[in-house]
């Protein structure tokens, strides 16, 4: 009985296995390299979960790799989404916490209770408008943590001013100043993060701006208002 329970769970593990190498050589053509460790199981049978890493996601494949699932997965016993291993977000936030705090510009609150880092681009106006309501979440509790990610495409001449900005002698100063009254610092050529920043905004998948992300990795694409990113934060925390 107990040696064919064994054969049993070693059939089973074999599998697994067998369906991860399938699944790995269908997408190296698209994604290149996969690790079978980010080939997770999911709820839905037959159909895995595969963490890519440039930019960092996830997305969902049939066991014989042959079909990738586009969109929400719904199960309509709950009329829930179907839940996700999580994984892609605890990977994002680990990517985050390896920027030093030294290279950030930030706004802290006096009684914080949570805190963001937010992608900004000193040209789009909504990130300007998220701006204007810092003293609103500083008042809530909530640390705002910035992050270079000025947009080429949009802002040609924003990684300019950026690095200006995070040049200057008073970082912070500078921010609000280009933010709210268009002034550029006329600080010296340094040594600044903003091209670094960049690369790892785009390795998050931040395609836009302001790119809100949560402590646990949770990204919040656009303008947020104060009040809502709060009640955002709280349903995040309490899940």
């Amino acid at each position: 009985m107990f040696k064919l329970l064994f054969i049993a769970i070693i059939l089973l593990v074999n599998s697994a296995f067998a369906n991860k190498d399938t699944i790995i050589n269908s997408l190296y053509p698209f994604f290149g390299t996969i690790g079978k460790q980010d080939i997770v199981k999911t709820p839905f049978d037959g159909i895995f979960e595969v963490i890519v890493h440039d930019p960092i996601d996830s997305l969902l494949i049939s066991e014989d790799g042959r079909y990738l699932i586009q969109g929400d997965v719904v199960d309509l016993t709950t009329k829930q989404l179907m839940p996700m291993s999580g994984k892609v977000k605890l990977i994002k936030q680990t990517l985050i916490n390896t920027i030093n705090d030294h290279d950030k510009i930030i706004y802290p609150a006096k009684n914080e209770k949570y805190i963001i880092h937010v992608f900004t681009d000193v040209d789009c106006p909504f990130c300007k408008k998220l701006h204007y309501g810092m003293k609103q979440m500083n008042d809530l509790g909530i640390t705002v943590k910035h992050l270079a990610s000025p947009l080429a495409s949009l802002h040609p001449t924003a990684q300019g001013k950026m690095e200006k900005i995070w040049c200057a002698d008073d970082p912070l100063k500078a921010m609000d100043d280009y933010k709210k009254n268009n002034i550029v610092p006329n600080s010296k050529a340094c040594h600044n993060p903003v091209a670094d920043q960049l690369a790892i905004s785009k390795q998050l998948g931040v395609n836009g701006t302001p790119a809100i992300f949560l402590s646990d990795g949770t990204h919040l694409p656009g303008y947020v208002p104060p009040a809502i990113l709060l009640q955002k934060i709280k349903a995040t925390i309490e899940k």
